[in-house]
């Protein structure tokens, strides 16, 4: 048997491979409720919101272009960043940093209803609210900037020392105008990773997993290929649950400035969460046995998701 003591540690090692966002994400979105227990399944929902500027306008221009500038670290390998940075520093330049930012560049798609500003969304706040790094960059397995990555939209991990097992979080992120579609395909695309999980749905995402592990630390990946080795007693120690990020649109944004406080809009959302959950529990419930997974899931109501999308594209293209 697997000495689990061995890996008491890991939660905070895991942890500091968490990219910390040099600004607080609440410049960006504001926490409106976390922690929503859905009935009758162990989902957790969390609500986060556009923040205002001082007129009172929502940032979603703002927060695009935030998600542009960290485009590096979410789809760029760990060993090319520090590379680059090492280079960098021998050399007195910062052109090979610079590089990779082509490169991330090259990666996204151009195509209009694309949902990677959504993935990249996902990524940020199940870093910066859940504290649970990327463990797989997927991006940078794409062969065109063309296509959408295949399989589940990001990979996250941590190790949940109160049952001693390593949490593996397939994510989903869905940005559609109509809330209600949103959460049905969210909770059909991730449900194949999680229930048949024997040699079906993940089994390219868990081989892509063990064959580009890059965490900087050789020690580290040793331990968590154990985990994903079916030959070795700690695969018995490894969950799977979901992360999920649907975002959709909500017409009680302000479309002027100053013509409603941030406040006000809070209340108005909070005032919804408990009609938003009980949609969240009778998709999960009728697609049993979703309902006795971990997931945790991002509401994040927007002005306009087309608008967002396209915003997010403009500001890619000139990263």
């Amino acid at each position: 048997m697997a000495d689990t003591s061995t890996y008491t540690d890991l939660d905070a090692r895991l942890e500091r491979l968490i990219r910390q966002p040099h600004e607080d994400i609440s410049a960006y979105l504001s926490t409106v409720e976390v922690n929503i227990q859905i009935a009758n399944t162990k989902a957790l929902a969390h609500c986060h919101m556009l923040a205002f500027d001082g007129n009172d306008r929502p940032r979603a221009a703002e927060l695009a272009a935030y998600l542009g500038n960290i485009i590096i670290d979410y789809a760029i390998p760990r060993s090319k960043i520090q590379e680059a940075q090492q280079r960098d520093l021998r050399e007195n330049t910062t052109r090979h940093v610079s590089e990779l930012k082509k490169k991330a560049k090259a990666l996204f798609t151009d195509i209009e209803k694309t949902g990677e500003g959504g993935e990249l969304l996902l990524y940020l706040l199940a870093q910066s609210v859940l504290k649970m790094p990327q463990i797989l960059c997927k991006m940078s397995l794409k062969t065109s900037g063309k296509v959408h990555i295949h399989g589940t939209d990001g990979l996250h991990i941590k190790y949940d020392t109160s049952i001693n097992k390593l949490a593996l979080y397939w994510g989903e992120s869905k940005l559609y105008s109509n809330i209600g579609q949103a959460m049905t395909d969210c909770l059909d695309s991730i449900k194949p990773y999680l229930v048949d999980s024997s040699k079906t749905a993940n089994d390219r995402d868990l081989q892509l997993f063990r064959d580009n592990l890059d965490l900087i630390d050789n020690d580290l990946e040793t331990e968590l290929l154990n985990f994903l080795d079916p030959d070795h007693p700690n695969f018995n120690k490894m969950q799977f649950r979901g992360v999920c990020l649907i975002g959709f649109d909500d017409d009680r944004y302000p479309t002027l400035p100053n013509q409603k406080a941030q406040s006000v809009l809070e209340n108005e959302i909070r005032a919804s969460i408990a009609d938003w959950s009980g949609k969240l529990k009778t998709r999960l419930t009728s697609r049993s046995p979703l309902e006795s997974f971990i997931l945790d899931i991002f509401l994040v109501p927007l002005p306009s998701v087309q608008n967002f999308r396209d915003v997010f594209l403009e500001e890619v293209k000139n990263a």
